[in-house]
C-alpha cells in the first residue's frame, strides 16, 4: 500500500532529505519541475510547443517549482508563456528567490501583476497554479483569493495543473480552506498527502499524479494511513479444486420491511456474486412470507431462530431495508447472538441509525465482541447520527470523523464517500480511492454489505476482506461508466453484473 503523508510528515521528509542526506533542496526543486513538465507533455504531446500558458508562482518554494517550470519550458523552446509572482516580494524564499534570479539572467520575463487579466487567461491554453504547498493552514486571502477564483471560472476549459497541492486545499483533510484551485491535474511531490484522496478533494485535485522528486522511499518514522491500489486487492481467497459450496462461508442476510425488500435482495446478490458458498435471508415467518418470490433463486430463506447461531459459523449481515422503528430494537438479541458465537457482522442503514438512538443499550454489547468482528459501514448522514455531530462537521476532516467513530463504537468503520475510510481499532487507516459518480444510487450500499460479508465469509480476516470489498464495489462501478459510456445510468443491478469482470481482473496471473 502507498504510504499517505501529512504536512508535518513531509516537511520532516524534506528536512531530513535535504540536511540528514544532502540532497540539495533546489535538486528537488528541479524533479519537481520536470514532473510538472512532463505531465504538460503527456497532456499536449507533439502540440506543447504551439500552446500559450500562464504560470502562476507564489512567494513561498512552491512559487520556486513554478518559476523552474518556467525556465525548463523555456530551454524547450516554449517563448508564449507569462510568468507571474504574486505576492510580496520581500516574503521570497531563498530557493524561489534564487530560481528568480536564474531566469533574470536568462533574460526570461517575470511580472508582478496587482490582478487578473480576463484577456490573458482567455488566450492561454494551461495554467500552472505554484501559488502554495502542504505548509497552508490558513484560508486563503488577498491577493491569492481574486487569482483563485480568476483560475476556477476556467475550469474545464483551460488545463490546470497545481503543484503538489491546489492552492487553498488542506493537504491534511482534503477541505478547501476558505476557496481552493479546482484543477485538472496535481502533481504531488515526494509522497502522497492524505487530504488528496478523499472527500471533497475529488473536486479539487483532478487526476492525481506522484513524482518521488528524488526522495528516498524510505520513511523514517511511523506512518498511519495508506492507499490502497489495484495490486493490494490482487489478493482474492483461494479456491482450490476440491473446495465446496461449505468452503466458501454462509452468509446470513437480516429480512428487510415489506417496503424496502429490495435493500436485503441487493445485499444477497452482493455475496452471491463475491463468492459466498450460502447465502440466507432470515427474519420473522411474516417478513419472510412474500420475499421469497423476490429473492434470487439460489439464495435461501429461513425463519429466523436462536439455534441457527450455534449450529453454523457465518457472517451476519443487518440493516439493509431493516426499517427504523424502535421496536425493532428486539432485532438485536440476534446480533447479540451472532457476537457472542463469534460471527463477523456487517451493520449498514437502518441498523446504524438503531445503533444511534440506542447507544447506551447496545454498547455494551459492542464490548463483547473483538475489534475486527464489528464492521460499520455508515455514510456521512448516517456518521453524523452515530457521533451527533454536524454533516459538515464529518466531512470537514473524514480521517478524525473515522477515528472517533472506531473509538466510540470500539468496532471496525467503513465511513463511505469518494476515497472510503476503512479504520479498524489498533490498525492504521486505510484510503480506498475508487469509484465514481455511478454509486450515487440507492442500493448500491446494500450491495456493498453484501460484498463486504462474502469476502469475510470465505475466510479473509477483516483487515483484508474490508479493503477488498471496498475496491472491489467502486472498481464494478467504474467499470459500468466504461461500457456504457457514462455513469449517469447506473443502476445496482448493472453493478452486479460486472463482479464477475473484474474479479477476474484480480485474479493472479
Amino acid at each position: 500500500m502507498q504510504p499517505l503523508v501529512t504536512s508535518s510528515q513531509m516537511q520532516e521528509i524534506d528536512r531530513r532529505t535535504i540536511s540528514e542526506l544532502g540532497l540539495p533542496d533546489l535538486l528537488l526543486m528541479e524533479h519537481a519541475a520536470l514532473g510538472v513538465v512532463k505531465a504538460l507533455e503527456s497532456r499536449f504531446r507533439n502540440r506543447l510547443s504551439e500552446t500559450r500558458g500562464i504560470i502562476l508562482a507564489g512567494t513561498g518554494n512552491n512559487g520556486g517549482d513554478a518559476l523552474a517550470v518556467a525556465r525548463i519550458l523555456d530551454s524547450l523552446g516554449l517563448k508564449k508563456i507569462f510568468v507571474g509572482l504574486v505576492g510580496d516580494e520581500k516574503k521570497l524564499s531563498k530557493s524561489t528567490q534564487t530560481q528568480k534570479e536564474v531566469l533574470g539572467r536568462l533574460g526570461i520575463p517575470i511580472f508582478w501583476p496587482d490582478k487578473p487579466d480576463q484577456e490573458l487567461f482567455e488566450a492561454c491554453d494551461w495554467i500552472i497554479d505554484g501559488f502554495f504547498g502542504t505548509g497552508l493552514s490558513r484560508e486563503i486571502q488577498s491577493p491569492y483569493k481574486k487569482w483563485i477564483e480568476t483560475i476556477n471560472t476556467f475550469y474545464g476549459k483551460k488545463w490546470i495543473i497545481s503543484i503538489d497541492v491546489p492552492s487553498g486545499l488542506d493537504s491534511d483533510t482534503g477541505h478547501p480552506l476558505g476557496i481552493s484551485v479546482m484543477a485538472s491535474q496535481t502533481v504531488t511531490l515526494g509522497f502522497i498527502k492524505r487530504g488528496l484522496v478523499t472527500g471533497s478533494a475529488a473536486d479539487y485535485v483532478g487526476q492525481l499524479n506522484l513524482e518521488p522528486i528524488q526522495i528516498p522511499r524510505i520513511i523514517p518514522f511511523s506512518v498511519d494511513t495508506f492507499l490502497y491500489g489495484s495490486e493490494d486487492a490482487k489478493k482474492l481467497p483461494k479456491r482450490r479444486p476440491t473446495s465446496h459450496k461449505g468452503s466458501f462461508g454462509h452468509v446470513y442476510v437480516w429480512a428487510s420491511e415489506e417496503s424496502t425488500q429490495g435493500a436485503c435482495i441487493l445485499a444477497s446478490l452482493g455475496a452471491l456474486r463475491t463468492g459466498a458458498g450460502l447465502v440466507s435471508v432470515v427474519g420473522e415467518s411474516s417478513n419472510l412470507k412474500d420475499l421469497r418470490q423476490r429473492l434470487p433463486a439460489e439464495v435461501m430463506t429461513e425463519v429466523i431462530s436462536e439455534k441457527m447461531f450455534e449450529k453454523t459459523q457465518g457472517v451476519w449481515i443487518q440493516g439493509p431495508g431493516m426499517g427504523d422503528q424502535d421496536a425493532n430494537l428486539s432485532s438485536f438479541n440476534y446480533l447479540e447472538k451472532a457476537i457472542m458465537n463469534q460471527w463477523k457482522c456487517v451493520l449498514d442503514a437502518d441498523a446504524l441509525n438503531l445503533i444511534a438512538k440506542n447507544k447506551k443499550k447496545i454498547l455494551p454489547m459492542f464490548k463483547k465482541a473483538r475489534p475486527d468482528q464489528i464492521i460499520l459501514t455508515p455514510h456521512p448522514k448516517e456518521a453524523s447520527r452515530l457521533l451527533h455531530w454536524e454533516v459538515a462537521e464529518v466531512e470537514k476532516d473524514r480521517y478524525a470523523t473515522v477515528r472517533a467513530l472506531a473509538e466510540t463504537y470500539g468496532a471496525s468503520v467503513v465511513l463511505k464517500g469518494k476515497g472510503t475510510l476503512i479504520q479498524i481499532p489498533g490498525q492504521p487507516c486505510v484510503v480506498v480511492a475508487t469509484g465514481d459518480t455511478g454509486l450515487s444510487k440507492g442500493g448500491t450500499g446494500d450491495l456493498l454489505a453484501g460484498m463486504i460479508g462474502a469476502f469475510l465469509a470465505q475466510g479473509l480476516p477483516s483487515e483484508m476482506g474490508v479493503p477488498l470489498g471496498v475496491y472491489l464495489h467502486g472498481r464494478v462501478s467504474e467499470r459500468v461508466t466504461q461500457v456504457y459510456g457514462q455513469p449517469r445510468s447506473t443502476i445496482v443491478s448493472d453493478l452486479a453484473l460486472q463482479i464477475p469482470q473484474v474479479l477476474r481482473e484480480l485474479e493472479p496471473a
